[in-house]
């Protein structure tokens, strides 16, 4: 058996041990009355600032499952006093553990009471930059201005809409870039690290998680529609001591909303958009929310379908543009609460995302416009199902979750600057075309103890195993005769044991350090035939079989002199394994092995929010070492490899600041500003020249404003974020070094709430900007023209949801 599933099932052992024992008996203490004053605003929130003025600690359900109204509430009252008026009316009761410490529960009701009509949402109050907002990204209940890291949280109304993918939000997280390759082709960079723009055999250096689960392993981001969120949680520098390999730069989260007990509850939307020259665009959703008899259970579906019309006009192919892209999915989640302290989660995600062509542009033809022969469509086909079984205790929350995921890709390129290297009489006009098909298993065990403890502590055990397929493929489209062929499959098994430890050792001051010990091993075996290139064999067989077992860590140091400052220092470090190389090319200088890389950080902060909670600032100035750094790259022919580049270096600032000008006028300002350098270059290759890192900009800000007031009555807020991104290579030199500018774009939003209806308009890249966004367009064609991705034109959405 292996060590990693010995471990897990010990955790699981203890789990059900665990839920044979009797939980400890409650203290009584008697509260002390406070003078307290809580605008009405979202439960969460209220909770959060209930949680500062008092002290207490507040865990059990998810508060926005209590479906409770915003609610004032002030005087001189006990913090259970306080949590009863904020929780009547709603599905929840507060239980009291000891003095400070309460547990949100469903409200039982008679048996013989009728059930309440359905009621509808709660309107939903504007979360700023300023509100405290609960998190669970750092693997344990935190709020955000307490946690000493370098976090961000993007929560409604920024994602109240149905139109939101990370594209849109990158620029609500100081430090987070998103490339501009198209739908489903994209890469996620935090925190000024960047291996390449192009997605090849390295693994991601941002790991992406769907609540729990990771949902990428060297794969693009899915870009899932992000349809009935809950918040997006930002966890930025390494993360190999929490998340192991594929967080070398951070993670981010996607929070879902979970399903309601006993709250029926529905919304359906309609939107339409159109940009200047494009066909009309047009979005579907619905969401249903249905509790169980029993009220013990509930399950929430959501289902989305979306026509993204194209911009780009490819002359040579037709007269309309053709990068339309289709993108249709859904979710279904079940939560089923066995006993009061015993949950299981279960959750089934799919999206089947479909794109024409490429959006890039070629030549003088216009922003828009070009003459390609071949289109360069793109398939993504994304599933996940993930289970998860919580217990609490008194002692601690045991959990233990498996996730199975498939995803599907297939990407086509116009392949004829590859003409010149085919060894046999060809008609120049070529196509490239590769299959990826990625299957990942993962199964976690872990044990954390209550937040509220001087000494806490989180311990687990993880397992996973990623199977991939590769299958590139170069064919003579006039006479079909393959020109290159590949069957490639990786297998990568990880194991790990992981801990952290953060004592209050004196008041006002933490300390924490944590471990992770992992064993990873990489198989390959690939097939290549029918070889027809310059200098190529014609066939050939490569294996290969790699193991490594890294260790990480993290340790901090924190102090906070009073509830409303932090001040921390971290060091954190993350690493991904290394891999193989295929091919059959007769004399290369890329070694069939390229080695891991690891980065490490050491990272100061403070975090500050004024006593009115006008102000707050969150501050952070960092310096990242990378060793060896792993990049994908290509050949001469288009064809691609990875290569362990140098060691390169970072030292960045980053901001996120908010100020509530009046009570219903917020401004956020988010900046990073980095000085990347590879200031070591491997000798295997000279042609690289040291300097700046792809795709990382020295300086990317953004400036956003939030204004509510209320029209005949009605909730009607405003949205308006201007960001700038600085100029930047685009790669490494490898081939012809290529520099793209910088641009500034600014995107509006208005909502209208008015009874069971929201009207939402938008417009993206409002200022009609059409530069170079921070992309490549055709691999094989880098080296022999001029190539842009534009940002999408000015685009208007016209949304409409209804709720039931």
């Amino acid at each position: 058996m292996k060590p990693s599933i010995s471990a897990a099932a010990v955790l699981l052992g203890l789990l059900l041990a665990g839920t044979a024992s009797d939980a400890r008996a409650a203290e009584k203490k008697t509260d002390k009355p406070h003078d307290i004053r809580l605008d009405a605003r979202a439960l969460p929130q209220a909770l959060t600032a209930l949680v500062m003025q008092t002290g207490i600690s507040i865990g059990g359900l998810d508060p926005a499952q209590c479906n409770a109204r915003p609610r004032a509430v002030s005087g001189t009252l006990t913090a259970h006093q306080a949590l009863k008026k904020l929780l009547d009316g709603s599905s929840c009761d507060v239980q009291r553990i000891d003095a400070l410490t309460y547990k949100l529960v469903a409200r039982l009701r008679p048996a013989s009471a009728p059930k309440p009509k359905p009621a509808p949402r709660p309107i939903s109050v504007a979360t700023s930059a300023n509100d405290d907002i609960t998190m669970v990204v750092v693997r344990h209940p935190s709020r955000q201005l307490s946690t000493p890291a370098g976090v961000s949280i993007v929560a409604p109304p920024l994602l109240s809409g149905n139109d939101t993918d990370l594209s849109l939000i990158a620029p609500h997280v100081s430090g987070m870039t998103v490339t501009n390759l198209g739908p489903g082709r994209d890469k996620i960079f935090l925190r000024g690290i960047s291996d390449s723009v192009m997605t090849g055999r390295t693994q991601s250096t941002v790991g992406l998680y769907l609540d729990d689960t990771p949902i990428t392993y060297n794969a693009p981001d899915p870009d899932l529609l992000l349809v009935d969120m809950a918040r997006i949680e930002v966890l930025k520098g390494p993360q190999g001591n929490l998340y192991g390999q594929g967080a070398l730069s951070g993670v981010v989260r996607l929070v879902t909303n979970k399903p309601r007990l006993a709250q029926f509850e529905g919304e359906i939307g309609v939107a339409a958009g159109m940009a200047k020259d494009s066909r009309p665009s047009w979005r579907e959703t619905v969401m249903l929310n249905v509790p169980l008899p029993g009220d013990t259970a509930a399950v929430r579906a959501v289902l989305y379908d979306e026509k993204s019309a194209g911009f780009i006009k490819d002359e040579a192919l037709t007269r309309n543009a053709t990068n339309d892209t289709r993108r249709s999915g859904g979710r279904l989640a079940l939560k089923w609460e066995i006993r009061p302290d015993l949950t299981l989660d279960a959750a089934a995600t799919v999206q089947d995302l479909r794109s024409s062509n490429s959006q890039y542009v070629v030549g003088r033809r216009g922003p828009y416009r070009r003459a390609l022969s071949l289109a360069e469509p793109h398939d993504n086909i994304f599933q996940n199902l993930a289970l998860s079984l919580t217990k609490a205790q008194t002692s601690g929350t045991w959990r233990l979750s498996v996730n199975r995921l498939s995803h599907e890709i297939h990407t086509g390129y116009d392949a004829q600057p590859v003409g010149r290297y085919v060894a046999i009489a060809n008609s120049g006009i070529l196509y490239y075309e590769e299959d990826q098909t990625i299957r990942l298993t993962n199964i976690e065990a872990s044990f954390v103890s209550p937040p509220d403890r001087p000494l806490r502590w989180l311990v687990g055990a993880f397992a996973a195993r990623s199977d991939e397929t590769f299958t590139p493929h170069l064919i003579d489209v006039y006479t079909n005769i393959t020109l290159y062929d590949e069957v490639r499959e990786d297998i990568v098994d990880d194991a790990a044991i992981f801990s952290k430890l953060t004592w209050d050792f004196a008041p006002k001051w933490s300390i924490s350090a944590g471990l992770r010990a992992q064993r990873s091993r990489h198989r390959t075996d690939s097939r290549i035939s029918n070889v027809r290139l310059v200098d190529y064999l014609p066939n050939g067989r490569i294996t290969g079989d790699i193991s490594a077992s890294p260790v990480s860590h993290e340790l901090m140091l924190s102090y906070q002199p009073h509830e409303r400052l932090l001040i921390y220092g971290l060091s954190s470090d993350g690493f991904r394994t290394g891999g193989f190389n295929t091919t059959t090319l007769t004399t290369t200088v890329v070694p069939t092995i390229y080695s891991g890389d690891k980065l490490q950080s050491l990272e100061a902060g403070f975090k500050y929010k004024s006593p009115a909670g006008r102000v707050r600032l969150d501050m952070a100035v960092f310096h990242i070492d990378w060793h060896d750094i792993q990049s994908d790259q290509l050949r001469a022919t288009g064809l691609p490899r990875t290569l362990n580049l140098g060691d390169g270096k970072n030292t960045g600032l980053e901001i996120e600041a908010g100020w509530r000008v009046l009570p219903d006028l917020n401004l956020q300002f988010r900046g990073q500003f980095n000085d990347p350098k590879l200031d070591s270059v491997n000798p295997l290759y000279p042609t690289i020249t040291k300097g700046g890192m792809p795709y990382i900009s020295k300086s990317s800000t953004s400036l956003s404003a939030q204004w509510s007031h209320s029209l005949f009555g009605h909730p009607l807020d405003h949205t308006a974020t201007l960001y700038h991104r600085s100029s930047s290579p685009l790669n490494y030199g490898v081939t012809a070094p290529v520099t793209m500018r910088g641009y500034t774009n600014l995107d509006l939003a208005s909502t209208l709430e008015f009874n069971r209806y929201s009207m939402a308009l938008r417009v993206t890249n409002a200022l009609a900007n059409k530069s170079n966004s921070f992309a490549y367009g055709n691999p094989f064609a880098l080296d022999t023209a001029a190539q842009t991705t534009p940002l999408r034109p000015r685009t208007l959405w016209l949304s409409v949801n209804r709720r039931f």
